[in-house]
């Protein structure tokens, strides 16, 4: 993990993964670099640690997350695989009834 961080209890953690799975689930519309950088970040790994973690080249995920480069599948289920996450589809109703619920509980 990342060394800038203090070290969370086992309770914070799981609550900060709580957190973050509700934040993806909520939000089912949001590109794939996005939810990755999300992950890492909020899981406090450096862009090195994460892709060793997950199997995959530092530069390919640091390009994947600038969006500079588009991931394969396989690629994407590597970097999911980490918190339980799998590659789905979502269609753009689905997209539309959470982003309103999300905004329904923000107000």
């Amino acid at each position: 993990m990342d060394k800038r961080f203090k070290t969370l209890t086992t309770a914070e953690e799981l609550d900060m993964r709580r957190a973050l799975l509700d934040d993806i689930e909520s939000h089912p519309g949001r590109p794939v670099p996005e939810v990755i950088r999300l992950i890492r970040t909020t899981l406090r790994f450096t862009i090195a640690e994460y892709a060793k973690l997950c199997g995959v080249s530092a530069r390919g995920l640091q390009d994947i997350e600038r969006g500079i480069k588009s991931p394969t599948l396989e690629t994407v289920a590597k970097l999911l695989r980490p918190l339980g996450l799998r590659v789905g589809v979502v269609t753009r109703d689905a997209v539309a009834r959470a982003e309103a619920a999300a905004k329904a509980r923000e107000s």
